[in-house]
Parts: C-alpha cells; sequence; structure tokens
C-alpha cells in the first residue's frame, strides 16, 4: 500500500493535463504521418485537404480529456460526431490515481486493471508520460513488458 503525501496530490492534475497534451500530440503527429503517405489508400487530393486542415487547426481530430473520479483521473479519447457537431467520449485511455499519480491501464470503462503501469512520482516515468514520442494515443505504451 503506497503512502499519499499532499504536496504530491497538488501536482497530479498538472501532471494528468500534461500526459492529456502528449497523448492529443502523438495522435496529431500520427494523423500527419498517416495522411502523408500516399500508400495508405487515400486520394492524393483528400489527404492534402486533410494535411491543410491539421495545419490551420480546422481539423477534427481525436481529443483527450480527463474525468475526475472519486479515487481515479479517467482520461478518456473524444471522437467528432459529425451528425450531432460535436465531440463524443469514446474510450477510456488510462485511469490515474488521484493521490499517487500511479497510471494504470483500463479494465473496463468503470475501473483500471490490476498492476500499476507508471508512477508519475519518479521522474523518469513521468518525463516519458509527458514525451509524445513514448505515450502513443491508442495506449500501447501501458501493456506490461
Amino acid at each position: 500500500m503506497t503512502v499519499s503525501n499532499p504536496t504530491i496530490e497538488k501536482l497530479i492534475p498538472n501532471w494528468v493535463d500534461l500526459h492529456v497534451e502528449a497523448l492529443e500530440d502523438n495522435y496529431r503527429k500520427h494523423h500527419i504521418e498517416m495522411h502523408s503517405r500516399p500508400s495508405i489508400g487515400f486520394s492524393q487530393e483528400y489527404a492534402n485537404k486533410v494535411l491543410e486542415e491539421v495545419r490551420n487547426g480546422t481539423a477534427k481530430l481525436m481529443k483527450f480529456r480527463a474525468i475526475t473520479g472519486k479515487k481515479y483521473y479517467k482520461v478518456v479519447s473524444q471522437a467528432w460526431d459529425e451528425n450531432r457537431k460535436e465531440y463524443r467520449d469514446q474510450s477510456v485511455t488510462c485511469f490515474i490515481d488521484k493521490k499517487t499519480g500511479e497510471i494504470y491501464k483500463p479494465a473496463s470503462w468503470k475501473s483500471p486493471a490490476k498492476h500499476v503501469r507508471y508512477d508519475m512520482r519518479i521522474i523518469s516515468q513521468r518525463e516519458r508520460m509527458h514525451n509524445s514520442k513514448f505515450t502513443d494515443w491508442a495506449g500501447g505504451y501501458l501493456y506490461l513488458r
């Protein structure tokens, strides 16, 4: 059982925000890369249109947000719903313990998996969580190795 630290607890919301930013940045880079390669099945005209929307900030890219719960921040991905003209929650990316900063892979929409995957109190692990080159939008970084 991990002992909580009030000073750390005050830092965790900022760490969560930085993690969300890293996820969004990683997705944006993935989206650009995906549409920059001509061999993926999109017409060049469509790919150029998408890339221009990304450059000028009008693309409806996937977003991420943190939902505050009793024990965890639930980080969810959001996709643009063209019919409703709004972003809608899509899936849980991870759970972050509000007192410890420990990161868990989701087991379901409501609960985390059993084992801690990263601990943001450890500087090297926190730096990885805030690095969009390591933290991938699809959650692959959360699998145990």
